[in-house]
């Protein structure tokens, strides 16, 4: 079943996912893309290992390229997922600052 898929935008109507990922080299976004793309459309794609419940509400994309990227989402009405964060992993944990940002942003579609 194919997810409806929003990506975070700030209250300046910046999109904030897809702005830091065009910022990366061309061959990782593209790789990005793809992969977000297989998670759109394919629920078993949705499954660990590429996707995880980090707490009660948010949830990972886990994409290594290159490197390890994040990115931190939760459904939201009618079953529809926003992607709330990205970030490059740099550790086995996600540092906390990340998770409290998408966890705020989340609460913002609560309203």
């Amino acid at each position: 079943m194919k997810l409806k898929i929003h990506y975070h935008r700030s209250n300046s109507g910046r999109n904030v996912i897809s702005d830091y990922i065009n910022l990366l080299d061309k061959k990782i976004q593209y790789e990005i893309y793809s992969f977000l793309k297989r998670f759109e459309n394919d629920f078993h794609f949705r499954q660990y290992p590429h996707c995880k419940k980090i707490t009660k509400d948010v949830f990972e994309i886990r994409i290594k390229i290159k490197d390890s990227y994040r990115i931190l989402y939760g459904f939201i009405y009618n079953g529809a997922v926003v992607f709330l964060h990205i970030f490059k992993k740099k550790t086995n944990k996600i540092p906390k600052k990340d998770l409290k940002l998408a966890i705020n942003r989340l609460k913002s579609y609560e309203q």
